[in-house]
């Protein structure tokens, strides 16, 4: 029987200091079966691997199985609320909330004066802090208590001054909420295409870069709206292939946490997707050496003692790390060097992936098939690729999944399987189509493959390479090839064909690309 794992990811996502704080919520707020409880969170925090299977075999004389789910279910909604205690006091939101709600109960029992201190308290602090919407919210509670006190004084004041800065939190909260929805515009174009292949697709994101807010700063009301407009407009870089001025733009974020020795807890989080972005920015510029030590600006961060407590925190920062470095030795035609740091990380690499999401495993999974490929690894290119395409979200990153479609073409050729790759040609030819992932680039791949399967003599194969290494090179002049499978140059594949030399031969003499 299949058990849901939620319970044993949540408690696995705990940091050192987090378990202990839940260990003492739950001795002090619970009586009755609390020893079970902390029982039972000990026996999930020690599998490596969820096993819920086991731990009902070892609980059976004390958690009977009928009620095995309710026990789980308590434990599960404790956690959550010791975690809410734990991390509320470092929210100025919560801390907002707070005041708000004990405001409410104060006026409930007519003691109005102190509600209004402390509303007055809340709005000002959520002023502070930019929060538009949680500062409207405390003047909406503010007339309400006015209201009931029947003050006209008060009423007046509103009606002259507190209503006159409603409206303005209000406005200003609607230029956060604008930038917000060019923010999921922007990512719902980028995520399923990393760059523009078609002038469709460059229309599509001028409308968003075009947009008045992301032509200045100084129209964002504030710091997260400015944060936003910086994001956008490197994703927008990014999403038009200009890859050097999308770094330049989220670099002006890692540069902001210069000013830290030790970069504050808040900041943590923002921290490690930041120097991730940017770091990416650069190797897709092909900026070899300033990626690599943005990067180890990311190894060094994960050497910190505050950080290796935090063991999810930990994970997130590995899955970087390794499909940064991976990409990074790919790109940089180090064919070798990608296979020995795979090796050297196997087991580390094992470890995390059943802790990270689809996505990151889908992109792991799809470098490490190209690490194979450029190593003439063919049959563990195939596993892996078979891996890709079972994923349940690859469909979502249609990148990823034209990339993996061409590539496994490109494996079974190289493993010849023709008769298997006739079929593949036509079918993986009308999905691309149907999908509308096929261009200039994937057409062309097309005709020679087919080609190649009614060739007869090597001279034919051979001067047939040569064509479509000329056409390639040709091709990338158009700026919406320049993109295509990245992590694997094609020409390099090519030119291991016409000298047949292995891929590996042919990048230690330097490499090729498309561009040359």
């Amino acid at each position: 029987m299949r058990f849901s794992d939620d319970l044993y990811q949540l408690i696995h996502s705990l940091s050192q200091s987090e378990k202990r704080y839940v260990k003492l919520v739950a001795k002090a707020f619970t009586s009755k079966g609390t020893d079970n409880q902390l029982d039972l969170f000990n026996a999930f925090d020690r599998q490596k691997e969820s096993n819920e299977e086991k731990i009902r075999v070892q609980f059976k004389d004390r958690i009977p199985a009928r009620n095995f789910h309710v026990a789980k279910n308590r434990l599960y909604n404790l956690i959550l609320r010791a975690l809410y205690l734990f991390h509320a006091k470092n929210s100025y939101k919560e801390k907002i909330n707070q005041m708000y709600f004990q405001a409410d109960v104060l006026r409930q029992k007519g003691l109005y004066k102190q509600c209004d201190a402390l509303l007055e308290k809340g709005i000002q602090q959520a002023k502070s802090h930019e929060d538009y919407l949680l500062a409207t919210n405390g003047l909406g509670k503010l007339a309400a208590s006015y209201q009931d006190q029947r003050d006209v004084q008060k009423i007046k004041k509103y009606l002259d001054e507190d209503l006159k800065q409603e409206y303005e939190f209000i406005e200003n909260y609607k230029n956060d909420i604008t930038y917000y929805y060019l923010q999921l515009k922007t990512l719902f174009l980028t995520h399923k295409k990393r760059a523009a292949r078609s002038e469709e697709e460059m229309d599509a994101i001028k409308i968003i870069s075009d947009h008045p807010l992301l032509q200045d700063e100084t129209l964002a009301k504030s710091a997260r709206a400015k944060d936003v407009f910086w994001f956008l407009n490197g994703f927008i870089a990014r999403y038009k292939g200009d890859y050097e001025k999308a770094s330049e733009y989220w670099g002006h974020f890692v540069k902001a946490y210069d000013i830290y020795d030790r970069i504050p807890k808040a900041k943590i989080t923002n921290y490690v997707a930041d120097v991730n972005n940017l770091m990416f920015l650069e190797l897709e510029a092909l900026l070899f050496e300033t990626a690599d030590k943005t990067c180890q600006k990311l190894e060094q961060f994960l050497e910190e003692d505050y950080i290796q407590s935090d063991p999810f925190l930990t994970v997130k920062i590995k899955e970087r790390i390794f499909e940064f470095r991976l990409e990074y030795y790919v790109r940089s035609y180090k064919y070798k060097e990608a296979l020995d740091y795979l090796s050297q990380h196997q087991d580390e690499l094992d470890a995390i992936y059943p802790q990270v999401g689809k996505f990151r495993i889908l992109v792991l999974d799809y470098v490490i098939a190209c690490i194979h490929i450029c190593n003439a690894q063919f049959d563990e290119a195939s596993k892996f690729l078979d891996q890709v395409f079972e994923n349940k979200i690859i469909k979502e990153h249609e990148y990823i999944y034209a990339g993996a479609m061409i590539l496994n073409l490109i494996v079974h050729f190289e493993l010849g399987n023709y008769q298997l790759l006739d079929s593949m040609l036509l079918n993986t030819y009308r999905m691309m189509y149907k999908r509308k992932l096929l261009y200039k680039t994937e057409r062309i791949i097309f005709k020679y493959l087919k080609k190649y399967l009614h060739r007869q003599s090597k001279q034919t194969i051979l001067d047939s390479f040569i064509l479509l290494k000329q056409e390639l090179q040709e091709l990338v002049k158009n700026k919406f090839e320049r993109s295509f499978l990245p992590n694997v140059d094609l020409v390099v594949w090519i030119e291991s064909k016409i000298q047949n030399k292995p891929m590996l031969e042919i990048a230690s003499t330097g490499g090729l690309s498309l561009e040359h």
